[in-house]
């Protein structure tokens, strides 16, 4: 006959010390993944504007070189679509022979508003071209 003297389970002392472990354990790893979270955001819309950019370098180039007649147009260009965390907004070179223009990545859903992303070339006039900066804000700080 067996007793009090079996082993074959826990005892409270045993789980509470690995329920200790674990919460230790979760309190390192959560930080890291919802930093990693926003860093993954950020790329997402640099990634966005960066693949949207050479349509409108090339439409400067032909516009200011007079390859081609036209104006770089939000409404030639149109802007990126919009996806599940930013919407994107294009301010297309004023005139024919501006260089300028700015992207802008504004967070929605899970981000807010003021959590941006920002891809300026500064107004110059062809065959000059502006500096390119680029500006993160609110959760997306330093995403450039």
């Amino acid at each position: 006959m067996e007793g009090f003297g079996n082993k074959n389970a826990f005892t409270l002392i045993e789980i509470i010390v690995v329920l200790i472990i674990v919460g230790i354990l979760a309190a390192i790893a959560l930080p890291n993944l919802f930093s990693n979270v926003s860093k993954v955001r950020a790329e997402e819309a640099l990634a966005t504007i960066g693949t949207y950019r050479p349509t409108i370098e090339t439409c400067i180039v032909k516009a200011s070189g007079v390859l081609e007649n036209t104006t770089c147009t939000p409404g030639k260009l149109g802007n990126p679509t919009a996806s599940t965390n930013f919407t994107y907004v294009l301010t297309a070179p004023a005139n024919a022979t501006d260089t300028g223009y700015k992207l802008v990545a504004t967070g929605r859903a899970a981000l807010a508003s003021t959590d941006t992303v920002t891809i300026t070339r500064a107004s110059s006039a062809w065959p000059a071209f502006g500096a390119i900066s680029c500006a993160g804000a609110g959760k997306l700080l330093g995403a450039c």
